[in-house]
């Protein structure tokens, strides 16, 4: 069960910041320009978004049902 839950973080965190990287060079600006803090936390966001859906089709069962 360990195993699955890391395997759910770390894809969540690579999908986060992909996405993220790829829509702000989509917006036509750079990382740098869009902002650390502004970069971090639309990866974060969209990360756990992505983690809510994999906690339900791995059945990891980190959040309640």
């Amino acid at each position: 069960m360990l195993a699955k839950r890391v395997m759910l973080a770390v894809i969540s965190i690579v999908f986060g910041v992909a996405a993220t990287y790829g829509i702000v060079l989509a917006i036509g600006t750079t990382p740098d320009e869009y902002g650390g803090a502004y970069f971090t936390f639309t990866a974060l966001s969209l990360a756990i978004a992505l983690g809510i859906w994999l906690d339900k089709f791995m059945a990891t069962k980190i959040l309640p049902e």
